[in-house]
């Protein structure tokens, strides 16, 4: 069946006319299809070091609850394997109790990337005991960045010695330059004798042979079970990649320094996701626009990464540092919202607690509590509604000139966004993370090659390379979303399946800048507040607000739609029932 008969048989089957557009069809697919696979719930990995006293700081503050999962660090910097994986997840010590204890979700952070690269023989006999303990709710340990981070490697070599670059590396040649000293002289990927007669890759398809080799490199070092984390410039269409190598999940890395219109990379990770039948996840970094934020000194943190090193590489860290909070709340809540399974942070245990002994949430903090009191009061926000298939060919490299054209039609400015843009502040660094969109959030990009019973769970399946993908896909999503809005407020629709209700979630990516660290973490510019009527395709029979942030946010109704104002920087979700 071609993609436009199926289209067509699928609309016929699902729609119900109201304003030309489809309501009562949409808890459920077409008869005899299956549904689009769910998750079995989200997870806000907590971090968790070797002492053990950021978890126990964490609990005194309130944040830890049911549903929450462990994020183990395990940094590359130091001597001391006391703070590694064999001696702190040791089965009959703490962290082993309190895993047997929750059963949750838990990542090892790190295996490799982002990072010096440290050399370190992990117990597979440990890795064992936690997969008979856990099954697929462990992760495994988190490769990072293989792709980004492999061109860091060889460009670090041609800057050491451009001419000897281009010849099989011999590591005699370069031990005086990598001295470990900063990120400039540093390996992510290997010891310089683990690059002892390798060459550089010639062109993008090699590049893609040495991520291969690299990811099961590094997972093998893992017992082959590892996750991957990646930010949008090298990730956005890597995920269903990745789950071939092996990947157990795959992490969308989030922040000013690693994500832009992060909206489809997750739409791109959700679809990889379903189609390779595994979970999938958003890894919040907080580095940019300046720094990182961190509200204890390097040396006390859970990467004891050392501060000289940190200031060489251009990497300050500091409470004053890294993005809004803000920021950090649209991240939290839209990956919530976004079917993720998991939510964990790079530098978690840096960020929530000011004091970690006396268990006080810092501004950060509050915020984690906010999106934790929040799945407490709502366990089911439904799963995101894509009746939409955007289907990217299944080759590598990645065609990742197929979806320029949507892609240029989904992130086009409007007048107001143009606008804001020019103010002070602006904070774009931000913005361009999750930036304005021009149509809501209703599709998964899936890989060209999933299986023929997910591509028919959708109502329209459109080739992303095609001439006129984004006039299908807008054409699509009007006919096909029960909410339309005249802005380009970024919107995420979500149905629940218990009642048929609808989450309806909107951001403003405009006006709030880092500040105000000690109160809320965020200086906002009310200059910057939209305003939008969302239309509904039948009457609205009640409107709940669930969420909204900052102070004059809000929404109520106006005659048949959904008048909203959504402050600077701001997050509102909303709970709508329409009329049958």
């Amino acid at each position: 069946m071609s993609h436009a008969e199926f289209d067509r048989r699928t609309f016929l089957g699902m729609t119900a006319g109201a304003m030309g557009w489809a309501v009562s069809g949409f808890a459920q697919p077409a008869a005899g299809r299956p549904p689009l696979p769910g998750r079995p719930g989200f997870s806000f990995l907590h971090s968790y070091e070797s002492t053990g006293r950021y978890w126990k700081g964490i609990q005194k503050a309130g944040l830890v609850r049911p549903t929450n999962g462990v994020r183990l660090v395990h940094s590359p910097f130091g001597d001391e394997d006391d703070r590694r994986f064999n001696a702190v997840a040791a089965v009959g010590g703490p962290l082993h109790a309190l895993l047997r204890e929750r059963r949750s979700w838990f990542v090892v952070d790190r295996v490799a990337g982002g990072a010096p690269y440290h050399a370190y023989d992990f117990d597979q006999a440990l890795i064992d005991e936690y997969v008979k303990l856990l099954g697929d709710r462990f992760l495994g340990g988190q490769v990072h960045e293989v792709l980004s981070n492999t061109h860091n490697d060889w460009g670090r070599f041609q800057r050491a010695d451009a001419e000897k670059a281009a010849r099989p590396i011999d590591p005699a040649d370069y031990r005086a330059y990598f001295d470990w000293s900063d990120q400039s002289r540093w390996l992510e990927y290997g010891t310089l004798d683990d690059y002892r007669g390798r060459t550089r890759p010639g062109d993008e398809r090699a590049f893609w042979a040495e991520a291969e080799h690299a990811a099961r490199r590094q997972g093998g070092r893992f017992g082959g079970r590892f996750s991957y984390a990646e930010g949008t410039g090298h990730g956005e269409l890597a995920w269903p990649a990745f789950y071939r190598f092996g990947a157990a999940s795959c992490f969308v890395e989030v922040g000013p320094w690693a994500s832009s219109q992060t909206q489809f990379a997750i739409a791109s990770a959700r679809g990889a996701a379903r189609a390779a039948g595994r979970p999938w996840g958003v890894f919040y970094a907080p580095w940019g626009p300046v720094g990182c934020t961190s509200w204890v000194e390097p040396s006390e943190s859970s990467w004891r990464a050392p501060r000289a090193s940190l200031d060489a590489s251009g990497w300050p860290v500091g409470p004053d540092k890294g993005p809004s909070s803000a920021f950090q709340r649209r991240t939290f809540f839209h990956a919530y919202l976004s079917g993720a399974y998991t939510l964990h942070e790079e530098w978690g245990a840096e960020d929530n607690l000011s004091d970690i002994d006396a268990g006080v949430l810092s501004s950060y903090g509050k915020v984690t509590r906010d999106l934790l009191d929040f799945q407490d009061a709502n366990p089911d926000v439904g799963e995101p509604f894509t009746p939409i298939a955007l289907v990217v060919e299944a080759i590598l490299p990645p065609a990742a000139g197929a979806v320029a054209g949507v892609k240029a039609a989904l992130f086009a400015p409007s007048d107001f966004d143009r606008a804001r843009a020019a103010r002070p502040s602006a904070n774009k660094a931000e913005a361009d993370c999750y930036p304005p969109m021009t149509l809501p959030e209703v599709f998964d990009v899936v890989p060209g090659d999933a299986p023929a019973a997910l591509l028919e769970g959708y109502a329209a399946v459109i080739p992303a390379g095609a001439a006129d993908a984004a006039g299908r896909l807008r054409e699509a999503v009007d006919r096909l979303c029960p909410f339309r809005r005249a802005s380009t407020l970024p919107m995420q629709v979500n149905r629940r399946a218990s009642d048929g209700a609808w989450i309806l979630a909107l951001y403003n990516p405009w006006g709030a800048t880092r500040g105000d660290v000690e109160r809320t973490g965020s200086v906002l510019d009310p200059e910057c507040l939209q305003s939008d009527v969302i239309a509904a395709a039948a009457g609205v029979n009640s409107l709940r607000v669930l969420h909204a942030w900052p102070e004059g946010t809000g929404a109520k109704r106006e005659g048949a739609g959904i008048a909203c104002e959504v402050g600077p920087g701001g997050t509102l979700i909303l709970e709508v029932r329409l009329d049958d």
